[in-house]
């Protein structure tokens, strides 16, 4: 009897910007500080985690510890803190497909991630509104290696950004990276991973515009770790985020991505977690977060 494991629906708000169509190197912004409650509470220090549903996003090699299915999902509670004509929301799906035999470890998932911006006001003077859509598509794939009181999962993901804008589409494909080792020291759990976002850098090619511009999303290479105490009841958790030299820019790099991340979550009970992070940026820019997961039956928690 196949196990449906952890499903996850999460209810966050996030702050999202509109993001232009110019050409330029800051594309795929709108997905950047990624997605899962659980993970955005723990501040994005979730590389060296990755054991729930979002895996695919953070690290592909999560998807390869995963058992059974999981399905989870968020969405932005919009219209009643004033920004009602701005959606923000994720499907993810992540399963072993292949029960038995040489391709039982396989891990595989897909993620939806899309944001949308409606009721935009013309500038000129037909009057009337139009909508901003961007969305990204994750499929990923994960193996497991034992290496005895240790284990290693490589994963990778092949994205694909939309971007539809007025009369323009931009689209584009691009590859994330990733692996996580996990073991103990003594008796205390830990793990490491590190990813590397879209790599060499991800092509957003333009048409049906007026100079049918490109643009590129950066490359971001991020190692995290985490460790659990207290029998189970402590994870903590951080994250690095580096952003090598620019490829497609005169810029040397862009050192205005690079970010520490810094998590932690408490079990008091097995049905209630308690959770909260620290983004901190080079400029001396800071962002707290908080949240609290529910557990009201085993196989699924709402965040």
């Amino acid at each position: 009897m196949k196990k449906l494991a952890v499903v996850t629906f999460c209810v966050t708000l996030l702050s999202i910007g509109l993001i232009a169509s110019a050409e330029g190197t800051n594309a795929g912004s709108f997905a950047r500080d990624g997605i899962g409650a659980r993970a955005l509470a723990m501040g994005g220090s979730f590389v060296g985690v990755a054991d729930d549903s979002s895996a695919g996003f953070w690290n592909p090699a999560g998807v390869a510890y995963m058992s059974g299915y999981r399905l989870g999902g968020m969405s932005v509670v919009g219209g009643q803190f004033g920004i009602p004509d701005i959606e923000y929301y994720d499907l993810s799906l992540l399963a072993k497909p292949i029960q038995t035999g040489s391709g039982s470890s396989l891990g595989v998932g897909i993620t939806w991630i899309s944001h949308v911006v409606s009721g935009i006001p013309y500038t000129g003077d037909d009057g009337g509104t139009f909508s901003d859509t961007q969305s990204l598509f994750l499929v990923s794939l994960a193996w497991p290696f034992d290496l005895g009181d240790w284990s290693l999962a490589v994963g990778a993901n092949l994205k694909y950004y939309r971007h539809t804008l007025l009369t323009g589409v931009g689209s584009g494909l691009g590859a994330d990276l990733g692996v996580l080792l996990n073991g103990s020291v003594g008796t205390v759990p830990i793990s490491f991973g590190f990813v590397s976002m879209d790599t060499l850098e991800t092509t957003i090619n333009w048409s049906g515009t007026q100079h049918n511009p490109v643009n590129y999303v950066p490359w971001i290479l991020k190692g995290g770790g985490s460790l659990v105490l207290m029998d189970g009841t402590l994870r903590l958790s951080a994250d690095v985020d580096f952003s090598p030299a620019a490829i497609h820019s005169e810029l040397e790099r862009y050192s205005n991505l690079d970010r520490l991340h810094l998590g932690m979550e408490i079990v008091p009970i097995e049905q209630l977690a308690l959770r909260g992070g620290l983004i901190l940026w080079r400029d001396g820019t800071r962002r707290w977060s908080a949240g609290v997961g529910l557990i009201p039956w085993d196989g699924m928690s709402l965040d």
